[in-house]
């Protein structure tokens, strides 16, 4: 695996351009992700895709393809007393175009997740809880979903497996998912599935030949500042931060597929996914609807942002009902000329011919036909997460200096052999910031050796998720608590929630970790501390003897501490904060809105008990 050094990127655009572009407006076709893909499927909202992941990983030496599908964009935490649930007439499926098929976007395996619903007591208004929910579908939760995954090959069909749905996060009647219990907010993402809240760690189905799977809510994992873009253009610059997606659920269906079970890992793979509805449905007042015939396919997703911002109207709901073999046919005109280039030329550089708007080869390689490609010869995909990101990762894939080598691709033009992306468009990741990549990519020119990039980077002035992923299957967020959420932007909450953390202080990975995010649009200041000795104090065995801190956002530290009173102790003291040995770690710090990492580890190596705190301080 290697990095590409930025200086190694050819920046064709002037600095006044680059400026232009980071402050203009977009095109009413501006790439956002809005989960409002096309005219019909809006109105199906169970049925409604709203992004696609598929991205290489590797657990004791065997390579893993990881593919997620959610659907129910812009899912409220908070509804009741019906919940959000799969749909039990919806057939869910992922694609993946193998080996000769690749080219053409064939089915080459699918693999289906169909439910089935059932309540414990249907005779109540509780539709889902009838009390605490102590285990996934214990006596409390009443309304159960249940699944089979089933893999076709050549017509054939073999059960995989079958799996439980968690419950929804609502709050006090689901407290394993929320810190400290049923008041509090989500839980972070964690990096061992030791450490996974317990409603998901029970919800992983381990399925034969190696396969797991995952159904349930989770956190919308897509961020970026649609609202403004779709609001008469009016992007928000400087300090204004706003995530579209921020305090919105969706429904994942994760699958884990064994790398050995496709061919091995000397190929690409293409991967998109489907909803089908039954063709006939009939309305009756005397039961519940009759659903028959075969399936017809009504949404469709492969690539971020093809549907929403490349396809034209007219051909929107005609995208959503074909296969990626019709790509070619219907829809390359959309890649190879794109209107959204065009539009950039004329309301971001005031009519000059900055991005190439004919012969779009490049692009016709990234969507037709409309599949995720993901390459899997390249050592696993570098993910953020659960803590600190993996060295070298960038939100901005290759864009970024985020890169793997291929041993089965030549590689990008320019560079070493074999240089290919390390995010989207080589699959998609969890945590890349799509807008910018599309958008760069878009203004740029990579049919040109070396590539012309022109760096689109913070386009929509939005560059973190409002919650933080796991690292580990199934890699999406905690859901959001019914009980206690916020859309990002919101003026009636706090920007931070105050949070402590208690455990066992090890070093690397087994620091003890926790993220925080600072929403809204105004600079934050905290106090963050790591306490050791303290806990004897509270017969704490085995306390940590010389806590140090670090606070990280986007891969670079921006605090730390070892012995709080040696910079700040007048400051830390006025807060009531100070901790009460001088060994001990604090330090306040001033953050910009963003997500942010805290580690607490032990001076030279050691370890113990510790714990982890970060205050608001007003």
């Amino acid at each position: 695996m290697n990095m590409i050094p930025k200086s190694r990127l050819r920046i064709a655009a002037t600095l006044s351009a680059l400026a232009i572009l980071t402050g203009a407006m977009l095109p009413t076709t501006a790439s956002a992700s809005s989960h409002m893909d096309a005219p019909l499927v809006t109105l199906d909202p169970a049925a409604n895709t709203t992004d696609l992941y598929a991205f290489l990983t590797q657990r004791a030496g065997q390579k893993y393809l990881q593919v997620s599908l959610g659907v129910y964009p812009h899912e409220e935490p908070g509804v009741g007393p019906n919940k959000y649930n799969f749909d039990d007439n919806v057939l869910y499926q992922i694609f993946l175009s193998t080996g000769d098929d690749l080219a053409s976007g064939a089915d080459s395996i699918a693999y289906q997740f169909k439910f089935s619903t059932t309540y414990k007591n249907d005779s109540t208004i509780l539709q889902s809880y009838l009390g605490v929910v102590s285990a996934v579908d214990d006596a409390n939760q009443n309304l159960t979903q249940t699944y089979t995954v089933t893999r076709v090959v050549n017509g054939v069909s073999t059960e995989l497996g079958t799996g439980v749905v968690p419950p929804n996060n609502q709050g006090i009647a689901t407290p394993g998912y929320n810190v400290g219990g049923g008041e509090g907010r989500a839980k972070d993402g964690v990096v061992t599935p030791a450490t996974l809240d317990p409603y998901t760690a029970q919800s992983i189905a381990t399925l034969t030949d190696g396969y797991r799977s995952f159904a349930g809510q989770r956190e919308d994992g897509f961020y970026g500042d649609v609202q403004s873009i779709f609001d008469l253009l009016q992007l928000r610059s400087g300090d204004k931060t706003f995530d579209s997606q921020g305090g919105y659920n969706m429904h994942s269906i994760a699958l884990e597929i064994p790398v050995s079970e496709i061919g091995g890992d000397q190929q690409v793979v293409g991967v998109y996914a489907t909803t089908s509805r039954r063709a006939s449905r009939v309305l009756t007042s005397t039961g519940d609807p009759v659903e028959t015939g075969p399936w017809v396919q009504v949404g469709r997703q492969g690539n971020p942002l093809f549907a929403e911002a490349m396809i034209g109207i007219k051909d929107k709901d005609l995208y959503n009902r074909t296969k990626p073999t019709q790509d070619a046919a219907l829809f390359r005109q959309y890649a190879s000329e794109p209107e959204l280039a065009a539009l950039i030329n004329a309301i971001v550089f005031s009519g000059q011919a900055v991005a190439p708007t004919t012969g779009r080869t490049d692009l016709v390689g990234i969507f037709i036909p409309d599949l995720l490609k993901v390459d899997l010869s390249t050592g696993p995909a570098r993910l953020t997460g659960g803590g600190l990101p993996d060295e070298g990762h960038s939100r901005l894939s290759v864009f970024g200096g985020d890169a793997l080598t291929s041993e089965v691709q030549a590689g990008l033009p320019g560079f070493p052999a074999g240089t290919i992306a390390g995010g989207w468009p080589n699959g998609r990741r969890y945590g890349d910031d799509v807008i910018d990549i599309a958008v760069t990519a878009i203004i740029s020119d990579l049919r040109t050796d070396p590539l012309t990039i022109r760096s689109a980077d913070g386009i929509d002035n939005m560059s973190f998720n409002d919650a933080v992923y796991n690292k580990t299957f199934p890699y999406a967020a905690t859901p959001h608590s019914g009980r206690n959420y916020i859309h990002n932007g919101g003026e009636a909450v706090s920007p931070l929630f105050n949070l402590s953390i208690r455990g066992a202080v090890g070093n690397g990975y087994s620091s003890l970790i926790s993220g925080f995010i600072i929403r809204g649009t105004e600079p934050v200041t905290v106090l963050v501390r790591g306490l050791g000795p303290t806990l004897e104090t509270f017969d704490v065995e085995g306390a940590l003897g010389d806590p140090v801190i670090q606070v990280w956002k986007d891969g670079s530290m921006v605090a730390m501490n070892d012995s709080w009173g040696e910079t700040q102790r007048a400051d830390i003291q006025d807060t009531g904060y100070a901790p009460a040995y001088a060994n001990e770690a604090a330090v306040i710090v001033t953050l910009q809105p963003g997500a942010y990492t805290t580690l607490l580890n032990g001076v030279d190596g050691g370890t113990g008990i510790g714990l982890l705190d970060v205050f608001l301080v007003e």
